[in-house]
């Protein structure tokens, strides 16, 4: 290496310009630019047309809800687009006579996670809520299918950097849509949903039954000024446009990106809408990213001066005070951080214990929400559908095995991610140079461009087979931001530089996110990781890839094909037709009925249909008392029960109809029901007081006294532990309870 760089320094003067005298080499292309054959070889076309659809993947999913997936299996769509995709670029690796197949030691623990994933799915399969397992296990196919392909399928350096503008410009276009949201749309939703809660719930394709934690959880939600964008959670969002403010901001410091205007306009959009949701894990997680970024500047011996620090300072003062003028962020934000933390801590404890129970195999994806609560401490706040932190998750749903090929895909990464930095230390290589013979490689960067827009445009059919499409804001607000974004990063993507310290921190900054947040299952916030990761590698590769024989491409074609029609069949085609039915359910009360038996018929492993059809018939049976409105009523609650087992809301909704029914009919079976659902409720969430409460009446009316004296009793104690207001014991069943001689 020495003698290469007197050579270089031989034949060259100080400036850089060729000494008189000396031979002249050939001119290197501009750091980071890729040179582009004027011929394009007919054979990449088809990786081109790949690359661009699979753009559409990532594109498309941040722009619709993903965290329902367990329930409604949101995005299904899009998972039978990457196992189409799969197959394609299959049957394109068929016709060569070797395949070029990226493939590491990071994308072998990949397929490992995924693999115990799936073992763990299909157990949760026979013993808990099917829909929910097969919901899930195909989402995180989907997006291995997506981190594979772009494995696969991203040639050059350009291509990479156009992949990075594209996600900033849609982190741009969210925080503006958070903006619209915030001021115009959130208020107005409120205003309607006041006049009429179900017309508003019909219109956006929702049913909760009154009363229930789902629908309590959506009043919350609406009624919370934090915006949320296409995501139904706001830490969701938050998710998503904290590394990628990180990402930007790096390539501003790192990648030669001098455009000025186009820093300002993702900082101040970005960075408001940040701090608008109050999301404290994510500004550590932008903080953390942000000063490694200042700490890579500094190592590379490069003076961050008093200029740039001053003016982030300033920027981030102003917009602070902008975010506390219009009423965004208050003093809660610091002052709630350690009750926050604390709320965590009972998250983290209860995933714990639930752990040892079942170390193996977990309680399975999809499950945990179901399973929480039994592990739930009496002071804890909620009833969280994950621990909010990504290693417990996977961990308490998946197991100790994929637990641990999580921690060896990370920790494969980060080694390739040394390697690469030890193996450049004192050459002239960039980070970014993309390390495939690019003269034979045609660049596909505006195929990135065309993928990104018609994900963005297809976002609205695809919301539509869903069951929220996204706002019409996004399209005349967004997508205009979105675009002038990639149009100002255009000279970077053209010629500058994507150092794989940026992506790096940009993955770090998610998992320390994902750490107190959660949402490794959330596909619209996932995707950043995979996409992250995918290029991570791509960056530190040489060459396009081992190349292996012709079978290879023929074992991934049928692997992808046989994925595809196991999703068809057992999620994509009853999940689709389903929800079809149970969207004309809501929009035609008369055959409200007739639609759910529809439903159920299509998808047999949905128990939402037949709770559905459960609280139809008991309204008939109000209306009238129909025996044959009961009849229906209690066949539907047992296989309501078969197909969901572990809902402890399930159960204690029953309890409390089938004791509406006994105080009519006054029968003893009835009431014998309405006791063992809510000891089954109870066996699932010991630690609610209302269930206690509410058995301890049911077993009052069975003449049971001193069962009923304990059972109040336990009530009284929960609820005297429990120091939220919304897990307090409604005044009136306390009283009641109080009269059996349980307390003063």
């Amino acid at each position: 290496m020495t003698s290469k760089r007197k050579r270089r320094n031989q034949a060259s003067s100080p400036n850089g310009r060729p000494k008189k005298g000396a031979q002249s080499a050939p001119a290197a292309p501009p750091v980071g630019a890729e040179s582009t054959p004027r011929g394009t070889p007919p054979a990449d076309g088809p990786r081109r047309w790949l690359l661009a659809a699979t753009v559409v993947l990532f594109v498309a999913r941040p722009l619709f809800p993903s965290e329902s997936v367990a329930q409604a299996g949101e995005g299904i769509v899009l998972v039978m687009l990457s196992l189409l995709l799969l197959v394609a670029w299959g049957v394109t690796m068929i016709r060569r006579d070797r395949c070029a197949l990226r493939l590491g030691p990071t994308d072998v623990a990949v397929l490992t996670l995924l693999v115990l994933h799936a073992v763990a799915a299909v157990w949760a399969t026979k013993t808990g809520n099917a829909r929910a397992a097969l919901n899930v296990l195909w989402a995180w196919v989907g997006l291995v299918a997506g981190f594979f392909l772009l494995r696969q399928l991203v040639a050059t350096a350009r291509e990479a950097r156009a992949l990075v503008a594209v996600m900033i410009g849609l982190g741009v276009a969210l925080a503006s849509y958070g903006f619209y949201q915030y001021a115009v749309e959130l208020p107005e939703l409120r205003r309607e949903f006041a006049r009429n809660p179900e017309g508003l719930m019909r219109a956006e394709g929702l049913w909760y039954e009154p009363g229930s934690v789902s629908r309590t959880q959506f009043e919350e939600r609406l009624n919370s000024r934090e915006p949320f964008a296409t995501f139904a959670l706001t830490n969701s969002l938050a998710g998503y446009l904290a590394p990628w403010l990180v990402v930007a901001m790096g390539v501003a410091a790192l990648g030669r990106w001098r455009g000025a205007m186009g820093i300002f306009l993702v900082v101040a959009s970005v960075g408001t809408c940040l701090l608008l949701t109050k999301s404290r894990s994510a500004f550590i997680a932008a903080a953390v990213g942000l000063a490694l970024v200042g700490l890579v500047r500094l190592l590379q011996r490069r003076s961050l001066g008093w200029k740039l620090p001053l003016a982030g300072l300033a920027v981030a003062a102003a917009l602070v005070v902008g975010a506390v003028a219009v009423g965004g962020l208050d003093r809660e934000v610091l002052s709630e951080a350690g009750k926050s933390l604390g709320y965590r801590l009972q998250y983290w404890r209860s995933t714990r214990a639930m752990i040892e129970d079942r170390p193996w195999l977990g309680c399975g994806p999809g499950q945990f929400k179901n399973v929480y609560p039994a592990y739930k401490l009496p002071e804890a706040s909620e009833e969280v559908a994950d621990p909010h932190n990504f290693l417990l998750e996977v961990w308490a749903t998946a197991g100790t095995g994929a637990v641990l090929a999580l921690v060896a895909v990370l920790g494969c990464f980060a080694w390739a991610i040394w390697r690469h930095g030890h193996d450049a230390r004192g050459t002239q290589a960039d980070d970014d140079q993309a390390k495939t013979p690019e003269d034979d490689v045609p660049d596909g960067s505006r195929w990135v461009f065309g993928g990104a827009l018609a994900g963005f445009l297809l976002a609205w059919p695809m919301g539509l087979m869903g069951t929220t499409m996204p706002s019409l804001a996004m399209l005349w607000l967004g997508l205009p931001l979105a675009a002038a974004v990639v149009f100002l990063l255009r000279d970077w993507t053209g010629r500058g530089r994507l150092p794989v310290a940026v992506v790096a921190i940009g993955l770090v900054a998610l998992l320390v996110n994902l750490l107190a947040a959660g949402g490794i299952g959330f596909p619209g916030v996932a995707g950043t990781f995979w996409m992250l990761l995918a290029l991570g590698l791509f960056v530190t590769e040489r060459g396009p890839g081992r190349r292996w024989p012709r079978p290879t491409a023929w074992i991934i074609t049928l692997v992808g094909a046989a994925l595809a029609v196991a999703c068809y069949g057992t999620t994509y085609e009853p999940v689709l037709s389903a929800r079809g039915s149970m969207v004309a359910a809501q929009w035609e009360p008369q055959q409200r009925r007739a639609h759910l038996l529809v439903a159920a018929g299509a998808d047999p492993r949905q128990p939402d249909c037949w709770r559905q059809l459960a609280w139809v018939a008991l309204e008939h049976w109000r209306d009238d008392h129909d025996p044959e409105s009961l009849a229906q009523f209690k066949k539907y609650v047992v296989r309501a029960t078969e197909l969901d087992p572990a809902s402890n809301s399930a159960w204690g909704t029953f309890g409390d109809q089938y004791l509406e029914v006994y105080e009519y009919t006054s029968a003893a079976d009835d009431l014998e029901e309405s006791v063992a659902a809510y000891r089954r409720a109870i066996a699932l969430y010991p630690n609610k007081a209302e269930y206690h409460g509410k058995l301890a009446l049911a077993l009052e009316r069975a003449g049971e006294a001193a069962a009923a004296r304990e059972e109040a009793k336990t009530a009284v104690r929960l609820d005297d532990l429990t120091p939220h207001r919304d897990k307090k014991l409604p005044g009136k069943l306390r009283g009641r309870l109080l009269r059996m001689g349980v307390g003063p």
